[in-house]
């Protein structure tokens, strides 16, 4: 399988953001792979307590992410001069589907970081039930989307993204 089927960045040097319940899996192509040991389930779980979430455990999740990410970086320095990043799972995808609005994503669909940003405010201001009614935002992850945020958020100002490509392969 190749990188362009299975998901993964094809850019040497690129890296691939795996986001699962529980975990974030960073992979550079060429080498190097690591584990944040946290996912959205977790940070919902722990942090995201309140609804809608409070400010303080926003900054928390969002600073658990960055300190992980941090140690990262201090373990691989060439990680900051990444030429793109790629996100993939199911926990991407819908945050994908909930920035367009609908699940009809563009194969080669990139996310700015402005419009993620956006969602971030969005959601964070409503409550678990206002948050069933956004566009493209399905029941089963209504719960864990803000953690989603959370993660691609602090990831994405950690090396200063302006976008973040989110594989469509399973699209």
């Amino acid at each position: 399988m190749s990188a362009e089927t299975d998901g993964t960045n094809p850019d040497p040097g690129g890296l691939t953001i795996a986001i699962a319940d529980r975990r974030v899996e960073i992979t550079m192509t060429g080498g190097g792979t690591w584990e944040i040991p946290l996912g959205p389930s977790t940070l919902c779980e722990n942090e995201l307590r309140s609804d809608p979430p409070r400010p303080a455990e926003l900054t928390n999740a969002l600073g658990f992410v960055h300190d992980y990410f941090d140690d990262i970086v201090i373990a691989a320095p060439t990680v900051l001069a990444t030429p793109s990043v790629t996100a993939t799972g199911h926990h991407a995808e819908a945050l994908a589907h909930v920035e367009m609005g609908h699940a009809n994503l563009p194969a080669d669909y990139t996310m700015q970081r402005a419009d993620a940003d956006e969602v971030f405010r969005t959601l964070v201001a409503e409550p678990r039930a206002a948050r069933l009614d956004n566009p493209g935002l399905e029941a089963p992850d209504v719960d864990t989307m803000i953690g989603v945020l959370c993660i691609m958020l602090a990831i994405m100002r950690r090396l200063d993204l302006g976008e973040i490509a989110i594989n469509a392969s399973s699209l």
